[in-house]
């Protein structure tokens, strides 16, 4: 057995370094073009996926579909929801970005260029804006992503040959890496982990010997 996480594909909001949050925002050309990209690579390295797990929101659902090489060609992928969701997929609230509440979608290099820098540079001191979550309850989500996959893993809900890739997206994601390694607070973003990455997760079975490791790189660094 096998598990990957996977961040989304790009979207518009990435370029144009807008914070998206849990807001639904599709992927753009180039995000879809990376994530067949990624299907390729998953296909060379043998890591297709046979269970997916992914964030409700579309641009990860979407992505983790091409990936696995799931039809999604009946489906309106600017609102692929866990509703009208392809049925391969299971839908894992846990998994969905970090809430920035009323700052998501807003040019914050313009808005408050304090707010960047305190959130991503010093993310030890972060205080979040009226309707977002702190890194504290990021952090708690992804520990219930990864106590749950290893839950399932202990009840042999999986098995041998099966390849799990999780989908989700970039706070998240660094989420999970600070939980399964338990680094401090102040090293969340001493990681690149940019669309379609890939890192490899290792689960042990008391949690004390977890790790992870980047098995591809993805493409350009966006937000």
């Amino acid at each position: 057995m096998r598990i990957i996480l996977v961040r989304h594909g790009q979207t518009d909001l990435n370029v144009q370094k807008r914070l998206q949050g849990s807001s639904e925002i599709p992927l753009n050309e180039r995000g879809r073009e990376q994530a067949r990209e990624t299907h390729e690579f998953v296909v060379k390295n043998g890591l297709v996926p046979t269970k997916i797990l992914s964030s409700p929101l579309g641009r990860a659902i979407e992505t983790g579909a091409v990936i696995a090489g799931i039809d999604i060609s009946g489906f309106e992928t600017n609102s692929i929801t866990a509703i009208n969701k392809p049925a391969e997929i299971e839908i894992e609230p846990n998994l969905i970005e970090m809430s920035f509440g009323i700052y998501e979608q807003k040019n914050m290099e313009k808005e408050n260029p304090e707010f960047l820098a305190e959130c991503f540079d010093h993310p030890e001191g972060y205080k979040p804006p009226e309707g977002a979550e702190c890194y504290d309850e990021v952090v708690a989500r992804a520990e219930r992503v990864i106590e749950r996959l290893r839950t399932r893993i202990a009840l042999d809900e999986f098995s041998e040959d099966d390849i799990i890739m999780l989908v989700s997206h970039g706070a998240l994601s660094h989420g999970i890496f600070e939980y399964l390694k338990k680094t401090p607070r102040e090293k969340y973003w001493d990681v690149d982990f940019n669309n379609c990455a890939i890192a490899e997760i290792f689960l042990s079975s008391d949690g004390k010997s977890d790790d992870y490791k980047f098995i591809s790189n993805g493409f350009e660094k966006n937000w």
